[in-house]
């Protein structure tokens, strides 16, 4: 005669058959493939010791699904504990933290300038390769002057000034399409725009209207002005790379003159400081 066993779970989502053969009866543990246990069972003095038996998350069954059968060539013993590891999937793709991102760089920037960073998560597992995100650059407008004025580190999503030339009068906008893609840059992917404006650096320097200028005061006068000098700019108005500081330089040893910046900022107005000592400047 064959002798039979009793096998039993306490947990709903599993059932044991009569012939040792454990399914999944709930939806909620969903099941791809379980494959048998290459070593089987393995006997320690007088337990069964049962080797963790994985599945993987998120099937569409169908259920019930056979996971494993266990066989028995003994007699019943007490209740056993069988692990069930439930593997990761990657069915969650990366998300950007912004839908956009907007920056400035400056025309001047060097190669290797960092102008932003972008930054995507994934709602897989930690420390997997399925949460595993590189970047990439996917396209650049313009393409001048030429395709590659930007690179991205893959692993932090660094943005950086890659090629020479920006220049704000001839290319005062870049857009950049950002793709961030799990299982090291192979899997499921995200996107987003970067929009880089590029602003104007102090490479234009303030040229004088005039090569000379002359001007007079009544002797022993004080805060008078002398005289106003004016001077061009071609960087862009109204920014600091634009605006006029003046000061003097030489031929006045002894401070008896002073300038200071017009309110325009592209003037100078030079005016008396103090009387010589002798009454005369």
């Amino acid at each position: 005669d064959r002798t039979r066993f009793l096998f039993s779970t306490d947990d709903s989502r599993f059932v044991f058959n009569s012939d040792g053969v454990l399914t999944v009866r709930h939806p909620d543990v969903a099941v791809l493939y379980f494959p048998k246990s290459s070593n089987g069972l393995r006997r320690t003095k007088r337990d069964w010791v049962i080797p963790p038996i994985n599945i993987p998350e998120n099937s569409n069954g169908p259920f019930p699904f056979k996971m494993v059968t266990l066989l028995a060539h003994a007699d019943v013993e007490d209740p056993m504990e069988i692990i069930i590891n439930v593997i990761d999937m990657n069915d969650n793709k990366p998300i950007f933290e912004q839908t956009s991102y907007v920056a400035e760089v400056a025309e001047s920037s060097p190669k290797g300038t960092t102008v932003i960073q972008v930054k995507a998560t994934d709602a897989d597992e930690p420390g997997n390769d399925n949460s595993y995100i590189k970047y990439t650059i996917l396209s650049q407008e313009p393409k001048l002057p030429s395709d590659s004025m930007f690179a991205i580190y893959s692993f932090n999503g660094a943005i950086m000034v890659e090629g020479v030339g920006l220049d704000r009068k001839k290319y005062p906008e870049y857009t950049l399409e950002i793709q961030a893609a799990d299982t090291k840059g192979e899997g499921l992917t995200g996107k987003t725009k970067v929009t880089l404006k590029v602003t104007d650096s102090n490479d234009n320097p303030p040229v004088f209207t005039a090569s000379t200028y002359q001007g007079s005061v009544d002797e022993n006068a004080v805060g008078v002005q002398v005289v106003k000098m004016s001077v061009t700019d071609k960087d862009e108005p109204n920014t600091p790379a634009w605006n006029a500081k003046f000061k003097i330089i030489r031929g006045d040893p002894d401070k008896l003159f002073s300038i200071e910046t017009g309110t325009n900022k592209q003037e100078g107005i030079l005016q008396t400081a103090k009387v010589r000592k002798q009454g005369r400047f």
